[in-house]
């Protein structure tokens, strides 16, 4: 009985938060006005799996898992607010696309997200240059679980399973590039700035929440952005 109940509070917990990211993608498609500036970004990200835990993973420490599986991510997002709280963190909404090449151990996976993420730009002691930081969240589906996500589960025990809809996270660190001379020039009038920079593509269970235990996979590597 006590199963079934957790059982139920999980599914309703994932609908709850997958209801609230699609509906501020909603709000975020309604926002911005034509003369705005700026307000969408379009990424694509390159990364291979590691065994590395997240909260190491976001330093750069990397430790590639024997599989060599690796994604390819693009994603469509659109700012929601450009303060948060009144502070000078962006944020947007975006949905993104995923292909996970898994070496011909198992099928190729496909994949789709919706995430709410903040950006903040800080910049560089001693010099004139910024750094942007980001940081999101939201939920992730693929067709086909990455195989090092399935033997970070199979080491909690027999039977222990991930799901193939899974909270994610994502972080990514990236160097403006119209902040260099020789950049700008280079770039399209009609975008207002790229990004190149560090990324971290992070699905899991949130300690049981949506599969039996906590587990889950990091995808590390590079991608690029640009605003327009």
């Amino acid at each position: 009985m006590e199963t079934t109940i957790n059982g139920r509070a999980a599914r309703f917990t994932r609908s709850l938060l997958a209801l609230f990211v699609l509906s501020a993608l909603g709000f975020a498609a309604q926002s911005a006005t034509a003369d705005e500036t700026g307000r969408d970004n379009v990424r694509l990200n390159w990364g291979k799996a590691s065994e590395t835990d997240l909260t190491t993973a976001i330093w750069g420490d990397y430790d590639a898992s024997p599989e060599s599986e690796y994604i390819i991510a693009g994603s469509w997002g659109r700012r929601i607010s450009p303060t948060m709280f009144g502070l000078p963190i962006e944020l947007t909404g975006n949905v993104g696309l995923q292909w996970v090449n898994s070496r011909g151990l198992q099928d190729d996976g496909y994949g789709i997200n919706a995430y709410i993420k903040a950006h903040y730009s800080l910049r560089l002691p001693w010099t004139q240059k910024d750094v942007r930081f980001g940081l999101g969240e939201g939920v992730s589906y693929l067709s086909e679980i990455p195989l090092a996500e399935q033997r970070d589960f199979a080491k909690k025990g027999p039977d222990i399973t991930s799901e193939k809809l899974m909270n994610y996270v994502e972080w990514t660190v990236d160097v403006p590039m119209r902040q260099f001379a020789t950049m700008d020039r280079l770039i399209s009038k009609d975008i207002d700035d790229v990004y190149v920079g560090f990324f971290v593509f992070h699905r899991s269970s949130v300690f049981g929440l949506f599969a039996e235990t906590k587990g889950g996979i990091n995808f590390m590597g590079f991608g690029i952005e640009a605003r327009y």
